[in-house]
């Protein structure tokens, strides 16, 4: 990826004849707005490094701009050296990047040039607490050492089904069509509605349980109970019950590090999205799947997956060195 300071925007030019007709309409745009002075061209050197990052790309409509194109502009501005001082840029200035390209998106749809608007993410200042997420490995270890349905079935809904800890607990009989496949969140977060696809083996895991054990905790005074997740007693199971059914099957794989690690009912959530992300999924498909009012969340769950990806690269090719080296002096 190129890398610019502010002096090398300004005298660089640009390639693509679109761009250049877009960059001075925009400039135009900013001016009859009255922020030319406010941003003292600042609006204008973020979209024209925009543009440059294009171009160094291969890419020269706006139309072809991907979700993933913008996954790795962010990775861009968030990681090249800051010319004026030791470092990166500063999160004010990330945040006018992004604030300037989203400018530039609005324009576009002012002006009829773009009928729809890639999403741009905001930026993570980093001041939320780091989600402990498990590998595949991981997910499959606690799913064998599960005791009965019910234990399977709360793993396959939290991490098979994306399902947040509170919606796991008002979960009800009725939500679930195995019919269609289909699992209803009917009061998300912000009482958001969303239908889950269910894998065939989320299937199967969630009919043995409602069919073949379930039963066995309802009380002949309690047999209409409606919550999916029942306790011992045939009563709606707490978060707090989940979370330490959790904790039991961590503690049966016998791994010393999960069990060290705060792994909880999000972190099964938190993984799900990772996978996804790490497989290509779509970022709308995962922000719908999830339930996220924005995409924000779901670009930084991409972006934490590319850094944990080339930390992974890099480890890999230390290896291979190491090996070559030893066999080279053998």
């Amino acid at each position: 990826m190129k890398e610019h300071n502010e002096i090398s925007i300004s005298k660089a030019e640009l390639s693509s004849p679109f761009f250049k007709i877009l960059y001075k309409d925009y400039d135009q745009y900013i001016k009859a707005r009255n922020l030319s002075i406010k941003g003292k061209g600042t609006y204008q050197l973020c979209v024209k490094e925009f543009f440059l990052w294009l171009e160094s790309q291969g890419i020269t409509k706006i139309k072809r701009i991907q979700s993933s194109d913008m996954i790795d502009y962010y990775e861009y501005i968030s990681t090249r050296p800051n010319k004026r001082k030791a470092g990166t840029l500063s999160q004010s200035m990330i945040n006018q990047h992004l604030f300037s390209i989203r400018m530039l998106v609005d324009y576009l749809l002012d002006t009829g040039q773009i009928k729809s608007a890639v999403l741009i993410p905001k930026n993570n200042t980093g001041t939320k607490k780091e989600r402990d997420s498990l590998t595949r490995e991981e997910i499959e270890l606690l799913y064998k050492n599960c005791k009965d349905k019910r234990e399977r079935a709360i793993l396959s809904v939290g991490y098979g089904c994306g399902l947040r800890r509170s919606e796991i607990q008002e979960l009800k009989t009725s939500d679930i069509s195995f019919s269609n496949g289909i699992l209803v969140v009917r009061e998300g977060k912000f009482k958001k509605r969303r239908d889950v696809p269910m894998s065939d083996r989320i299937i199967k895991d969630l009919k043995d349980y409602l069919h073949n054990e379930r039963p066995n905790y309802l009380k002949e005074h309690n047999p209409l109970e409606p919550s999916f997740f029942v306790n011992n007693k045939g009563k709606k199971m707490e978060g707090d019950h989940m979370n330490e059914i959790l904790k039991e099957i961590i503690e049966r794989t016998g791994n010393t590090e999960l069990m060290q690690r705060e792994i909880t009912l999000h972190s099964l959530r938190h993984s799900i999205s990772m996978h996804l992300s790490k497989n290509g999924a779509d970022m709308e498909f995962i922000r719908d799947f999830l339930g996220h009012s924005e995409i924000d969340t779901t670009y930084i769950y991409a972006m934490k997956n590319k850094q944990k990806q080339k930390l992974l690269n890099r480890q890999y090719e230390t290896r291979n060195h190491r090996t070559l080296s030893e066999q080279e002096a053998y």
